[in-house]
């Protein structure tokens, strides 16, 4: 391509007439992303300062396209020494200190979820219990362990991890069930792999041995019969939700405590939020997660928008990955039980030009439900007390069984499944991307009499439901002065 000759001095820059030939080069040099990447992204409020970085990129690209034209050497001579004798902005305040590789590495292992980093010592500290126990009471030299699992070769490593599978045991000096030691061996895995030790235990052909005995290994605990009976967290029921609040655990919001537990409940199961984690991440200010909107007909919803969370964490690999967004509507049935009621009361009640940004506050020993902005602290629950929440509710109700604050996930998603809703929408209210959410679907004790009396060869009958999708149906049963409705 053929350029026009110009010479060009700096006081006749113009920027913008810069900006608009450097666009119009764009069809010419294919990598050229000015035009296609740089405003693809940005809000109003950056508009200002991407465009005037789009001017500095344009009078970069313009200066080089001077030194690229078919001028004779004077004119590419005073071209460039134009450029380089520009006035250059300074801004000694742009970039930190130069960072160590230390302190790169410590970046990445913050990344890193808790529980994972957790995981992966407990499994760390259990291989080298075993490694220690074997080379102290192992019968011959072959029996030692020698070296570290972070310099062992492949080959080493596959023959110790399968003698580690094969004789782990818990503390008490019992079998782990079938689940935890594959997690074991996860949690090595990641152990090694945040150590540059960059192995896949599970698919990579140097670690045949070791994926025979792990797939052994499972089968014989399961024989046994170890690991059936998972734990999870009871869902509570709509009886249940009116025990709490009979027995004054919930409602009334006559105290600081009475509240922020309300609060917790009713929060956890309108946005189905998971365990304790999203509900301590939840902040106010100009960054919060849950705004109050009305529709155009004025009728009022808080609406929670996900940010971070145990799909979506935000890096690289979940960059294409739409957050979660769901509504709670005003419930004008149970005005009392209503999250946005509550949300403005808690509100109300906060401390008055608080500092805190974190949503949940700590309930102040001096609040005493008549003076505004004095129910709490300016300090945030913490979060082990936040996580035991629902958990001491239902123990203090006299429910028995398992119930944490993720039975306010499966009770949210359970409720919509037995309504008929479509899974999809259930998704979008717990914010599931995988066939995971089936896991949430339980039955209820109605449910599994009626199948009993079904095998049974009580008399059914099927019934078509024109108010479902044509996957649904019902079954209708009565028997012994019974009545049930059995959709699917």
């Amino acid at each position: 391509m053929e350029y026009k000759k110009r010479t060009i001095q700096p006081s006749q820059i113009v920027t913008g007439q810069i900006l608009d030939d450097a666009l119009a080069l764009e069809d010419c040099y294919p990598n050229y992303e000015l035009k296609s990447t740089l405003f693809s992204d940005i809000s109003d409020d950056s508009a200002d300062e991407m465009l005037v970085q789009a001017s500095q990129m344009a009078e970069d690209r313009y200066a080089e396209e001077l030194l690229l034209c078919d001028g004779d050497d004077e004119e590419l001579l005073q071209a460039s020494q134009n450029f380089e004798n520009a006035p250059k902005s300074q801004n000694s305040d742009r970039f930190p200190e130069p960072l160590e590789y230390c302190q790169l590495t410590e970046m990445v292992k913050k990344s890193v979820p808790e529980n994972t980093r957790n995981k992966s010592k407990w499994a760390f500290n259990v291989f080298e219990q075993w490694k220690k126990n074997r080379n102290t009471y192992g019968n011959t030299e072959n029996d030692t362990i020698i070296g570290d699992i972070l310099t062992m070769s492949n080959q080493q490593l596959d023959m110790v991890l399968s003698f580690f599978i094969a004789e782990v045991r818990n503390k008490q000096g019992k079998e782990y069930c079938p689940k935890t030691i594959y997690e074991l061996v996860i949690a090595l895995q990641h152990y090694l792999r945040s150590n540059d030790r960059q192995i896949n235990l599970l698919e990579s052909s140097d670690f045949v041995k070791m994926r025979s005995v792990l797939d052994s290994r499972m089968k014989d605990l399961s024989m046994q019969g170890l690991g059936l009976n998972k734990k999870q967290a009871l869902i509570i029921n709509a009886e249940q939700e009116d025990t709490l609040w009979e027995q004054g655990l919930l409602g009334n919001l006559d105290t600081p405590q009475k509240l922020l537990d309300t609060m917790v409940f009713y929060m956890g199961l309108n946005f189905a939020l998971r365990a304790g984690k999203e509900h301590w991440n939840l902040r106010i200010g100009s960054s919060t997660q849950i705004k109050l909107h009305s529709t155009p007909t004025g009728r009022r919803y808080l609406e929670y928008t996900e940010d971070v969370s145990k799909t979506n964490a935000g890096g690289l690999y979940q960059k294409n990955v739409s957050p979660k967004v769901t509504r709670a509507y005003e419930n004008d049935n149970q005005p009392e039980r209503c999250l946005l009621n509550l949300y403005l009361d808690y509100m109300s009640k906060r401390p008055e030009n608080g500092k805190c940004d974190a949503f949940y506050l700590r309930p102040s020993k001096s609040g005493n439900g008549a003076v505004r902005g004095k129910w709490f602290d300016d300090a945030p629950v913490g979060i082990h007390t936040l996580q035991r929440t629902i958990g001491r509710l239902c123990n203090d109700a006299g429910f028995d069984g398992f119930y944490t604050n993720h039975s306010l996930r499966a009770t949210a998603a359970t409720r919509l499944f037995s309504a008929g809703v479509d899974e999809q929408l259930i998704c979008e209210k717990t914010g599931h991307r995988s066939d995971a959410i089936r896991g949430y679907k339980r039955t209820s004790e109605q449910q599994q009499e009626l199948v009993s009396k079904i095998v049974q060869s009580a008399k059914c009958q099927k019934v078509d439901n024109s108010l479902k999708n044509d996957k649904s149906c019902e079954f209708s049963f009565e028997g012994n002065g019974m009545k049930f409705n059995f959709k699917f």
